[in-house]
């Protein structure tokens, strides 16, 4: 019987694990191998983003009202006070605008046949280059939105049942103005009202929904009424012309009211 340490065990001493660990060199080629298949995915990738990213805003994608409206007001606003004389650009704004004096006051105005366009014409013109801008953008931002929520023919019966009720609303406050009024900013608050009310009565869950929503959607409507009459009172004049400002507003309001109660029809 043995006793050697050695054997007892059953072990063969010789039976050793040798782990055998990569040179220099061979760690350098491992980790340049890595580098280069790393910087191929990170390269394919790129590829396939670049393939596949959409921009952030492609005018190709705005929808046909809107994009046209959008080109209409900028190329007016050009023409005016670009390529036209001051005394056509007078004569353009004065027929294409919106003046109440030339339908209560024919015995100094004569008869206007641009008061049979006007009415919807002078949504296309604008008093300076920031009110084109602002006109501009917002139209575009809140007509893509409406547009594809309603389609384009609805909208362009939105518009301007908006732009119409603002010229009206700026005709019963004044009704013997000779300022002509000028721009779309009663079609864009109609659009600007119309989407409030639906964002507040359609999304449960939007957070001014869950805070008003006992009240519905009237605290904030209210807000931006307000919003959009007292800067015009307290600057006093007709040159904001809040009125229209206010009766578009209203008029989107009322509009989509009357459209869920089913007493219109036009979406």
């Amino acid at each position: 019987m043995s006793t050697n340490g050695h054997g007892g065990n059953g072990h063969d001493p010789n039976d050793k694990k040798i782990v055998k660990f990569p040179s220099l060199a061979e760690r350098d080629r491992m980790k340049r191998a890595e580098r280069e298949e790393e910087e191929r995915w990170r390269k394919e990738y790129r590829k396939q983003s670049k393939a596949n990213r959409e921009p952030f805003f492609k005018f190709g994608n705005v929808p046909p009202f809107a994009k046209y409206f959008f080109a209409a007001i900028i190329a007016v606003h050009v023409l005016l006070n670009i390529l036209a004389s001051s005394t056509l650009k007078f004569k353009l704004v004065t027929t294409f605008g919106f003046i109440p004096a030339q339908y209560t006051d024919m015995t100094n105005w004569g008869f206007q046949w641009g008061i049979l366009v006007s009415p919807f014409t002078h949504a296309l013109i604008h008093g300076s280059w920031m009110h084109l801008l602002f006109n501009a953008i917002m139209g575009l931002a809140l007509g893509i939105y409406f547009e594809k929520m309603f389609g384009t023919r609805s909208t362009i019966k939105f518009f301007f049942a908006c732009t119409i009720v603002g010229a009206l609303t700026f005709f019963i406050f004044h009704p013997f103005s000779n300022t002509p009024v000028v721009g779309a900013s009663g079609a864009i608050s109609g659009l600007f009202g119309a989407l409030i009310y639906l964002t507040i009565t359609q999304n449960r869950h939007h957070p001014m929904t869950q805070r008003f929503g006992k009240h519905g959607p009237w605290p904030i409507l209210i807000f931006w009424g307000l919003f959009i009459v007292l800067p015009g009172l307290l600057m006093g004049g007709e040159s904001m012309a809040w009125e229209a400002h206010l009766g578009g507003y209203v008029c989107g309001i009322a509009l989509l009211i009357a459209q869920k109660k089913g007493l219109i029809r036009f979406i």
